[in-house]
């Protein structure tokens, strides 16, 4: 009895000493609107966060009204939705700091929250409010800290109303109407960081006048507002504390320029991002003594021309080069590399590089590798085997060689577009199980497609066009269950094509959304782009766009057998071609399941009988081709079946159609195997008749044809058509090679 009274007590001195409980983070954690109710007992609460948990639904003003004497409230990514709670958040007399940013809240920000008067930091961004946030913010003079960024604000957003903030240090805008100029102010603060864009700058694509005067910047981002006029290097002299800079995605012109004082140098500076603007010339050769602690240099998408200065050299610290697509020329910088022991990403595509990456590769630790499209040469060699990359992509260059079996697999790698020959040796598949792309398109790859690459279960894209590959296509293939491209064209695999490529995803995959997928704004390009060829298109993708392409291309092979009517299940796919082919049978009816395809190209095959009325369905159809093959009958004339002229149809002797401007029917001519003489006649062939004299003997099916061509204009073409179908058949591959 004794004890159990002393238990007892125990729990009631633990109870009250929980009761005096001032700061709580229960974040990112699985709690649910629940959770608000149950803090009512704590009443000296001060702090509380609840950030990164699936609280959902509305806030509740009654439940804020119960915890009015919090002075900080984290409620960042909870998934709430609904009003912003204006009367609960302004009875909460002592908050000082509110973070509600990525979540889905509508509504405006009331004129009560004015009276929050020891409000320091407000971050709202991501949401969905709207109205005019200027009046709102004009009244907050003590506020430190604001965050409004992408939301729906309709009004302008006017820099005068800050004109009495002089404790402010951080503003995040973007997405917004910005006036900073009219009507004139004074700025009585020194920002320490600024991140302001995606806007719309009144002053005509100008940096705002205010920021001459700031010169305690640690952080200035102004991306994304289409700024121009020359490299702004004052803003550099004006912050010599300044870490990072950002002024990418804007119209900047000029060559890049920098002191050439020895005195002045951004010791500070970490990372800067000059990315797509117009800035031409070289890039200055001091740029590596004026940075020398910079991590992340990326100067990609401009128009810089002459070798990369060797001074880059001197940034130890480097861990991000980027200058792809520009036109930089020399050997690959290998004084330069060998220097910078801490990089990780080099991204050098697009350019006019020569020489070979073989002794960079040696003494680098590199995670991502991008060279595409320069002139490097030589092979993968023993030496590659000691990286785990992340990402290589060195095509569209001169490599050869065999692949060395110890290379270990990167989770993207794009070797397209070289003279690798040899086989794909097994082991080189088998060393990394989160490969998301293989491109080996065209090389001179030979033999198989090896049983390891079936044992990649992530791989989203395999690309092994044009090469010389051979044998059946495996129905192991179907074990990657994730393909969103496979493309296996113009290669010389035979065979049947598998049934169960019905049991890949082909782009059918629900992408789970998040909310911070919203902050794309803020992200950079890419790391990994990949060049496709899709609807007689070259296009490239970023990594943040694959879950949108799904193809599967089997075309210029030598398949045989009839078109699996399975293949109508693949519910995602954008676009199908399996022409240049020995395929045979019926166009599938089951393909009018294919609601998502934009481009069907079944041309030069063998197929039958007619095209299936359903596929009147298709309605988002861009591009179809079933031009030589037998088809019969007449073509579709609905939908977008309207907009495909002859070129869809051509090459079937017995396949009519009519255009949706005109009632004419007729098949397709070809005038140039045609004398002028001869006039069109639209008869029909008497195909009785015509079977019957070919069944009789040798000799009489020579004269039915001497004499149908010479009195039948229109039997005169069907003749050549015949002949010309004859010719591809047997000489397809060499015709279209």
């Amino acid at each position: 009895m004794e004890a159990r009274e002393t238990n007892d007590e125990v729990k009631d001195v633990e109870f009250y000493e929980f009761k005096k409980l001032k700061t709580l983070n229960l974040a990112d954690n699985n709690f649910d609107k629940g959770i608000l109710k149950s803090l009512v007992a704590f009443p000296t609460l001060r702090s509380l966060d609840l950030g990164f948990n699936p609280i959902k639904g509305d806030l509740d003003d009654k439940v804020l009204s119960d915890l009015s004497k919090l002075e900080v409230l984290h409620l960042t990514n909870a998934g709430l939705n609904g009003i912003l709670p204006n009367q609960g958040l302004c009875k909460m007399k002592q908050l000082k700091e509110l973070y509600l940013s990525f979540n889905n809240l509508r509504g405006t920000l009331d004129a009560c929250l004015d009276n929050l008067t020891s409000f320091r930091s407000l971050d709202v961004s991501f949401n969905y409010l709207s109205g005019n946030v200027t009046p709102f913010l004009a009244q907050l003079t003590s506020i430190e800290f604001v965050c409004i960024e992408f939301n729906n604000f309709e009004d302008i957003f006017s820099f005068n109303s800050f004109a009495k903030h002089s404790n402010l240090k951080r503003l995040f805008i973007g997405n917004m109407k910005v006036e900073t100029e009219n009507p004139p102010w004074v700025a009585s603060f020194q920002l320490e960081e600024l991140r302001m864009c995606g806007c719309e700058l009144n002053l005509q694509a100008e940096i705002p006048t205010f920021l001459s005067n700031q010169t305690s910047l640690r952080g200035l981002d102004l991306s994304r507002n289409n700024l121009v006029g020359k490299f702004p290097s004052w803003l550099l002299m004006n912050n010599p504390n300044l870490e990072q800079l950002y002024l990418f995605d804007n119209s900047f012109t000029g060559p890049f320029e920098l002191p050439f004082d020895k005195n002045h140098r951004m010791d500070q500076m970490t990372k800067l991002s000059i990315r797509n603007n117009k800035l031409q010339g070289e890039l200055p050769n001091n740029v590596g003594f004026f940075f020398p602690r910079l991590e992340v240099l990326d100067a990609s998408h401009n128009k810089f021309d002459g070798p990369i200065p060797a001074s880059i050299g001197e940034m130890s610290n480097l861990m991000q080069l980027i200058l792809g697509n520009n036109n930089f020329s020399g050997n690959v910088p290998e004084y330069i590399l060998n220097r910078c022991f801490s990089l990780q990403i080099l991204m050098m595509e697009n350019n006019q590089i020569n020489g070979s990456l073989l002794s960079t590769i040696r003494k680098l630790k590199l995670t991502f590798l991008a060279a595409s499209r320069n002139n490097i040469e030589g092979a993968i060699t023993d030496e590659w085997c000691q990286h785990e990359l992340l990402m290589l992509d060195i095509s569209y260059n001169k490599f050869s060689g065999v692949l060395p079996s110890c290379f270990k697999m990167p989770g993207y790698l794009f070797l397209q577009g070289n003279n690798f020959t040899g086989t794909i040796p097994e082991l080189f598949m088998s060393n990394h199980y989160g490969a998301s792309a293989i491109d080996f398109s065209d090389n001179k790859f030979t033999g198989t497609i090896p049983d390891s690459v079936y044992k990649l279960w992530s791989l989203r894209f395999l690309l092994l066009a044009g090469n010389h590959l051979q044998g059946q296509i495996s129905s192991q293939i179907c074990q990657l269950k994730y393909i969103n491209i496979l493309d296996l064209s113009q290669n010389n695999f035979s065979g049947s094509i598998p049934a169960c490529f019905s049991n890949i995803s082909f782009g059918n995959v629900t992408i789970p959304f998040y909310a911070t997928d919203r902050e794309k704004p803020f992200s950079p390009l890419p790391l990994v782009v990949m060049q496709l060829i899709t609807k007689n298109l070259h296009l490239s993708f970023g990594s943040d766009r694959f879950q949108l392409l799904s193809e599967l291309d089997l075309s210029c092979n030598q398949l045989t057998g009839e078109i699996p009517h399975e293949l109508g299940d693949l519910h995602g796919l954008h676009s199908l071609n399996l022409s240049h082919n020995h395929l045979n049978g019926l166009i599938p009816e089951s393909f009018q399941k294919l609601q998502n395809i934009e481009s069907l190209d079944i041309s030069n095959n063998n197929l039958s009988g007619q095209i299936p009325l359903q596929l009147q369905d298709l309605h988002y159809l861009a591009v179809f081709n079933v031009s030589y093959n037998n088809l019969s009958g007449r073509a579709l004339e609905k939908g977008q079946f309207c907009t495909f002229d002859g070129s869809s149809y051509k090459g079937n002797p017995y396949l009519t159609w009519d255009t949706c401007k005109s009632e004419s029917s007729k098949p397709p001519l070809r005038p140039t195997h045609l004398p002028d003489e001869v006039e069109e006649e639209n008869s029909e062939i008497d195909f009785n008749v015509f079977c019957w004299s070919f069944a009789t003997c040798y000799v009489m099916v020579i004269v039915a044809l001497v004499t149908l061509l010479w009195f039948n204009p229109y039997c005169w073409r069907m003749w050549f058509y015949f002949v010309e179908v004859c010719l591809r058949k047997c000489f397809g591959q060499f015709l279209h090679g």
